[in-house]
C-alpha cells in the first residue's frame, strides 16, 4: 500500500489563494481511481458550496475535465493513447484537462494547474507552449526551472515539478481549452 498526494492550488478571486491537500492511500495504482481523485480535487478548486458539480443544477463559471491516457508503442513504432485501468512503473500516463467557460461573457486571467500525481515524474512533453513549472505548486516559473548553488544557475531535474500552469488571458463564452501533460509512473529505484 502507499499513498498518492494531490496538492491544488487555485484563485476563486484576486485576493486569496487556497491550496487543497487530498490523499488517497491506493493497494495498486489505477489509472481510473487515480483519475476520479484528481478531477474531484479539480472540481472543488471552483465549488465552495457544492460537494460535486455533478449533483449541482447551478453550472459553475468553469468546468473542468480531466482523462488520462497511457501512451503505448506498437511494434512499427506507431504511438496510441488508450484509457486504461492499470499501470506499471515506467509507463507514460498522458493527462488533459479540459477548461470549459459555462457563462456568457469571457473568462480573464484563467490559471490552468495541472499538478503531477506524487509516484509519478514530468516528462517534459507538455501542451500548449508556455506552460510554466513548480516545484511545490505555489511558485511558478518559466520551464526550466532553475536554481542557484554555488553562485551558478543550474537545471532542477524534471522529476522534482510537481505542477504545470497556464495562464490563459482569456476564455472566450462557451468555448474550452485543453492543457496535457505526460508524466512517467516511478519505478523503485525512481
Amino acid at each position: 500500500m502507499f499513498n498518492i498526494v494531490f496538492f491544488f492550488m487555485f484563485n476563486c478571486d484576486k485576493n486569496k489563494q487556497n491550496v487543497i491537500f487530498i490523499e488517497i492511500g491506493l493497494n495498486m495504482l489505477k489509472v481510473n481511481t487515480l483519475l476520479k481523485g484528481l478531477t474531484l480535487c479539480l472540481m472543488m478548486g471552483f465549488s465552495a458550496t457544492h460537494v460535486a458539480l455533478a449533483e449541482s443544477k447551478v453550472k459553475e463559471p468553469v468546468s473542468i475535465q480531466l482523462k488520462a491516457f497511457k501512451k503505448i508503442v506498437d511494434s512499427k513504432g506507431k504511438v496510441q493513447f488508450i484509457s486504461s485501468d492499470m499501470t506499471k512503473p515506467k509507463d507514460i500516463i498522458e493527462y488533459r484537462a479540459t477548461y470549459t467557460n459555462n457563462t456568457t461573457g469571457g473568462i480573464k486571467g484563467l490559471k490552468a494547474t495541472l499538478p503531477i500525481p506524487a509516484d509519478t515524474q514530468y516528462t517534459g512533453t507538455h501542451s500548449p507552449a508556455g506552460a510554466l513549472a513548480s516545484t511545490d505548486g505555489i511558485n511558478f516559473a518559466a520551464i526550466p526551472l532553475k536554481k542557484t548553488v554555488n553562485g551558478k544557475a543550474i537545471e532542477i531535474p524534471l522529476k522534482d515539478y510537481r505542477a504545470l500552469q497556464w495562464q490563459i488571458a482569456e476564455l472566450p463564452a462557451k468555448k474550452s481549452v485543453t492543457v496535457v501533460a505526460q508524466t512517467k509512473v516511478n519505478a523503485a529505484n525512481d
